[in-house]
């Protein structure tokens, strides 16, 4: 690994608010997921997960959706996304003026079935039926593979099933595959020969690696996902986030130190590193669970 290959570019797709702020025990205020949006553009972020489309039953912080997309004051150049879970989600997303939407499945059946309630064969005529909806409308789509590199009930995940899938989704008009860690298994190994095998697979829609934090074997991950072809990367604003549907979740690859791995490397990504770092204090001032960390700590100092 001499770093030669290595892109002299990379895209990050900022995913904190929505994957950072989705698990946060109290509402936050609408106005704050809008200003922390508006600080990611303002830093260069030119993709952004905003929000999501799934019944506040579920997911009762994203209630305010429509509103948050409503009052966003959208730049050009920067692509507002939403993650969907079905094509109802799909309807709404175009009624709020949306031209991208990403959607999720898992590569293993267990966590599918606790993350979505269904197999992952529905899950595939599901994202069918939204590419097939959404070409129609001329909306593009994103796809996230979880538990790509591991799941947290079954264990490792056959490459060969993950690359499938990544085709599948493909095959039905997905421009873009996310690679999934949902709960910070993989390792340089793994992220290298997933990477790879799937990326091998595509013919049109380009690859991400998605990773949460793993006492910093992420960056090792993202070290190996670049030797392995991918130039694309999801990340969160602080760090924020986690899967509430998987035992051992932790936050998102934090998007600040992410980058400037990358600039370090002379890799370039177009995010101004000063304006992402306003961006991530303002992301961790949002987080009840950083907050309350920081003042366990705090406490413990004082004793």
């Amino acid at each position: 690994m001499d770093g030669k290959h290595f892109p002299k570019q990379a895209r990050i797709f900022e995913v904190g608010p929505r994957d950072g702020l989705q698990n946060e025990p109290h509402f936050i205020a609408t106005e704050h997921k809008v200003r922390l949006t508006d600080l990611l553009v303002e830093a260069g972020c030119r993709q952004v997960e905003v929000t999501s489309f799934v019944h506040p039953k579920w997911v009762p912080q994203m209630a305010d959706a429509e509103e948050v997309l409503a009052r966003i004051p959208r730049q050009p150049g920067v692509l507002y996304n939403a993650l969907i879970p079905n094509v109802k989600g799909l309807e709404r997303a175009v009624a709020a003026g949306l031209t991208h939407v990403v959607t999720i499945m898992s590569a293993s059946e267990s966590h599918n079935a606790k993350n979505l309630n269904m197999s992952v064969s529905a899950s595939l005529e599901t994202a069918a039926a939204i590419n097939q909806v959404a070409a129609g409308r001329g909306v593009r789509v994103r796809s996230y593979i979880a538990t790509a590199y591991g799941c947290p009930f079954e264990g490792q995940v056959p490459a060969e099933r993950v690359a499938d899938i990544a085709a599948t989704l493909e095959e039905y008009g997905s421009y873009e595959i996310s690679l999934g860690d949902t709960t910070g298994m993989a390792h340089p190994g793994s992220a290298f020969a997933v990477g790879r095998l799937v990326k091998s697979r595509l013919r049109r829609a380009s690859l991400a690696a998605h990773f949460h934090q793993a006492d910093g074997i992420e960056f090792a991950n993202v070290l190996a996902s670049l030797d392995a072809g991918i130039e694309v990367f999801d990340g969160a604003a602080g760090g924020l986030g986690g899967c509430p549907y998987a035992p051992g979740a932790r936050g998102n690859i934090a998007t600040e130190t992410l980058v400037e791995m990358l600039h370090r490397m002379g890799i370039e990504t177009g995010i101004d590193l000063q304006k992402l770092a306003a961006a991530a204090a303002y992301a961790k001032g949002l987080s009840a669970y950083l907050n309350a960390k920081e003042t366990c700590h705090g406490n413990d100092e004082r004793h």
